[in-house]
């Protein structure tokens, strides 16, 4: 029963998360307005800061809620939770609990993961190597 417990306890925790992230996001691609002051400069730059602030004081959320709730099984926990999270953000415009959510969140950031880090990689080459045929940037 205990376990059955804290998977219930992560599952909506990790729903929270999911609101929380959404709204962050959403205010920062729709509304441009940052929380504490309106800067009207580089919208890239803002676009990005206003989603690593608000998806990092939503993730402190979670984190204090198992923390506070389950200690001796934190880990369990913020496991639960990152998969229920991956799963609901897999599966956006579907249906929320579908199990295909897992497949379609991975297609999604973890080949725009790769393809960041192999043009950083390729820059951080290039610079190390400066006789290498790449744009200097």
């Amino acid at each position: 029963m205990n376990y059955l417990k804290l998977i219930l306890l992560s599952m909506c925790i990790a729903t929270c998360y999911y609101a929380l992230t959404i709204s962050a996001i959403g205010i920062a691609a729709a509304g441009k307005i940052f929380w504490w002051f309106q800067w009207k400069g580089n919208f890239d730059f803002y676009h990005i800061a206003q989603n690593f602030v608000g998806i990092g004081l939503a993730a402190l959320i979670p984190a204090f809620l198992v923390h506070s709730y389950e200690p001796s099984k934190k880990w369990l926990s913020i496991s639960i939770v990152i998969l229920v999270s991956m799963l609901f953000h897999g599966n956006i415009n579907y249906i929320p609990l579908d199990p295909n959510g897992f497949v379609r969140f991975l297609k999604r950031h973890l080949f725009m993961v790769i393809l960041v880090l192999s043009v950083y990689f390729w820059k951080l080459y290039c610079y190390q190597y400066s006789g290498c045929l790449c744009l200097n940037v």
